[in-house]
């Protein structure tokens, strides 16, 4: 599972850099025109954004524990100064807040590698009883460090502030790609620990996933700042993913249920495997073409207030469009295929775990929908200054792929047995 994990984050990252590229050449120079003030060269903004796809993708394919720490803790470095890209003052503040915790975070990371290292050591000698209480502690602490990186609460604080001020395709890729790299980290330590620490790891993770999901749902609902509103959906949707790859872990393999076709072997439940996987991916292309078309937003008002941005059915069509559809996709309505993989949580879930979901996913839902229809009905309240058309290129681009394979999943699910071989 990790092989194809591994391969799957490392195209996913290659395709949200193109596209965060691209709308970095039309957005980055349409923000200094308008925005004006101090901010970083375009030169350095685009050697951060390189060194920061080159971080990640460092840490995918690091082969060793210890170097992927390294990876992690470069991948937040070279990140920063993309944050405070405007040098404003909230912007530095969420550059100093990002730095200040993720480097918390990954102390406790590098903690926790030394202590899962020492109890494989221990396990090698064979002192068993030693070992399991090293795995466990070192756990503990690698999940609470990179998952901090990951964005789980009650580690999350770094991530709306960050995601809020930095540049729209900056945003994207914080929430798209890095995300996805600390959660790898978590997964590679949870793939080597013993079974008799197995179900421990897997009610931690579960348990902060849920917490999670709940903490976004609770700061979702009365948010006034629609960037930081998609920043909470990110709190919410890798609560969701930590949440399924416990689940699928636990799950013993079983020759009836299914192959996953991308790694060509048994894996335990294949309905969990396929959702976690096409969650990461959706997630991660859906909050991509959100963060974009927020970002043009913010250009258009000049403000990310979402009081003052209003009726965007009547003054910014195109937009509109996008804003509706991508909040509903996010939200896991048909024919998203987040509606496919939080299906398969459900199902493949424990009945309390079930319901709890559901009446959270639920809440984020009602609030994300009262943001959107406040934003796209009615009047405007202020008239935008309308953004070029090529900056609508990457989202659509984007939006296509993501109906066409919503259709595509909700398709494959009425079909019976094609979730099995």
């Amino acid at each position: 599972m990790i092989s194809t994990l591994q391969k799957l984050l490392l195209a996913l990252t290659s395709v949200l850099f193109v596209a965060d590229l691209v709308q970095s050449v039309f957005y980055i120079r349409e923000a200094d025109r308008r925005e004006g003030g101090d901010h970083m060269s375009h030169r350095t903004y685009y050697i951060c954004l390189s060194a920061f796809f080159g971080a990640m993708v460092f840490a995918l394919l690091s082969p060793s524990l210890p170097l992927m720490w390294v990876a992690v803790e470069l991948t937040t470095l070279v990140s920063a100064p993309l944050i405070a890209y405007h040098r404003s003052r909230g912007a530095l503040e969420a550059m100093w807040k990002y730095l200040l915790i993720c480097s918390i975070g990954i102390g406790l990371a590098l903690f926790g590698t030394m202590l899962v290292m020492h109890a494989v050591e221990l396990q090698e000698k064979g002192v068993a009883e030693g070992c399991r209480m090293w795995f466990k502690v070192g756990f503990v602490f690698i999940l609470a460090g990179y998952g901090t990186k990951t964005g789980l609460a009650p580690f999350h604080t770094w991530l709306p502030d960050a995601h809020s001020e930095a540049p729209a395709p900056v945003s994207a890729l914080l929430s798209g790609a890095l995300l996805n790299c600390s959660f790898f980290a978590i997964a590679r330590f949870r793939e080597i620990m013993p079974a008799e620490i197995a179900g421990f790891c897997d009610a931690a993770m579960i348990f902060f996933g849920i917490i999670s999901v709940a903490v976004a749902a609770i700061f979702m609902v009365r948010q006034t700042d629609f960037k930081r509103l998609l920043a909470y959906s990110s709190v919410e949707h890798m609560g969701l993913i930590v949440i399924l790859f416990a689940l699928f872990m636990r799950t013993p393999a079983d020759p009836g249920r299914g192959v996953l076709i991308s790694c060509g072997e048994i894996v335990g439940d294949a309905v969990l495997g396929l959702a976690l996987l096409a969650h990461i991916v959706f997630h991660s292309l859906t909050k991509t073409m959100l963060f974009q078309t927020a970002g043009n937003l913010l250009l258009a008002f000049g403000t990310r207030a979402i009081a003052s941005v209003q009726g965007l059915g009547v003054s910014m069509k195109g937009h509109s469009a996008l804003w509706i559809v991508g909040v509903l996709f996010i939200c896991g309505m048909p024919p998203s295929v987040l509606f496919a993989s939080e299906l398969g949580l459900v199902v493949s879930a424990p009945f309390w775990m079930s319901v709890l979901v559901l009446a959270l996913l639920f809440v984020v839902f009602a609030a994300m929908m009262k943001v959107a229809l406040a934003m796209t009905m009615g009047t405007p309240v202020t008239k935008p200054e309308p953004v070029p058309g090529k900056m609508l290129i990457v989202p659509f681009t984007l939006l296509a792929i993501l109906v066409a394979s919503g259709v595509l999943a909700c398709i494959c699910i009425s079909i019976p047995g094609a979730w099995h071989n």
